[in-house]
């Protein structure tokens, strides 16, 4: 049997039907590719430049003279540069479980409309908005050891004062854990927040009929729910921990001594005090691998979450 031919008209109508269609698809990539483009030159060439610096010494003003990997065989044994990895690392953990773990707690009882809840919302947001050198400045007079706001009040209760917060190493690195945390957490609970509204509300009440407490449907009916964006707003928080600069050189410099001087702050100090450019760009390298690194770790792990949840 012949295969039946397509008339002429109809055939062209249909090739006229797809190109809206196509045009229509192509729109939007079209729309989005200029601003793809830039935002890929403002992150690839920075990083370019950084590669080629270290790869050398730069006074700031000549060429650069090429070394090749002398500033990173230099790096692999500097104790400063281990110091300030571990430091990263502990403020890292300590800034990201406490963030994400206080934004779930905080946006679970919003959803769940607690009394207070829109007050709480608008408090817990508000640090947001402040910008980063305005908090540093602020916690670093409220923990002054004469006349801060901590010492005063732990004075009132009996608790002690004129305690040094941040001129004693661990409790400097504590501070500044609990600064990034109070800067982070509103953010981190908004993005949750949005996760938490799209389940149904039929679920919980369904769960309420059950007698599932709500610890239970917090457990076992909200987090699995929203595993993905846990993902997202840990991977976010990582990066915000990772690049915390502003708030610990408002407050400490990365001191006393280098107590709190994560990987950020050592790369504008080497670079920008030391004015030894190939060996900050060596470590700001180093450093932009690390939270690559971590990166997708964390967003494979609640990749791995999400699919044995399934």
């Amino acid at each position: 049997m012949a295969a039946q031919e397509i008339p002429p008209v109809a055939a062209t109508a249909t090739a006229t039907a797809r190109r809206p269609r196509r045009s229509a698809q192509k729109f939007p990539i079209l729309i989005v590719a200029p601003a793809l483009v830039l935002m890929t030159l403002l992150i690839a060439y920075p990083v370019a430049e950084s590669v080629h610096i270290s790869l050398g010494s730069w006074d700031g003003i000549g060429s650069v003279t090429y070394r090749g990997l002398a500033n990173y065989r230099r790096l692999m044994n500097d104790s400063l540069v281990r110091q300030s990895i571990v430091t990263s690392l502990v403020f890292f953990v300590g800034t990201v479980v406490f963030t994400v773990v206080i934004a779930t707690l905080l946006a679970n009882a919003i959803n769940r409309k607690v009394p207070g809840a829109r007050f709480f919302k608008t408090i817990w947001f508000l640090p947001v908005i402040v910008p980063v050198s305005v908090a540093g400045v602020f916690w670093s007079n409220s923990f002054q050891p004469s006349t801060g706001v901590v010492n005063t009040v732990l004075g009132s209760l009996g608790l002690g004062d004129g305690h040094a917060w941040l001129a004693s190493p661990t409790t400097a690195l504590i501070v500044t854990i609990f600064v990034a945390v109070w800067t982070q957490t509103g953010y981190a609970m908004l993005i949750l927040l949005g996760a938490m509204d799209t389940i149904s509300p039929e679920v919980h009440e369904a769960a309420t009929l059950d007698g599932v407490s709500e610890a239970g449907r917090l457990f076992r009916i909200t987090l699995p729910n929203i595993v993905p964006m846990l993902g997202t707003v840990t991977t976010l928080m990582s990066v915000f921990a990772f690049n915390a600069f502003g708030i610990i050189y408002a407050m400490t410099r990365g001191g006393p001594g280098n107590a709190t001087s994560i990987l950020p702050v050592l790369v504008y100090k080497q670079s920008f005090v030391d004015q030894d450019y190939g060996y900050g760009s060596a470590t700001a390298v180093v450093t932009t691998l690390i939270v690559g690194v971590i990166g997708v770790v964390v967003l494979q792990l609640f990749r791995q979450q999400r699919l044995d949840a399934r």
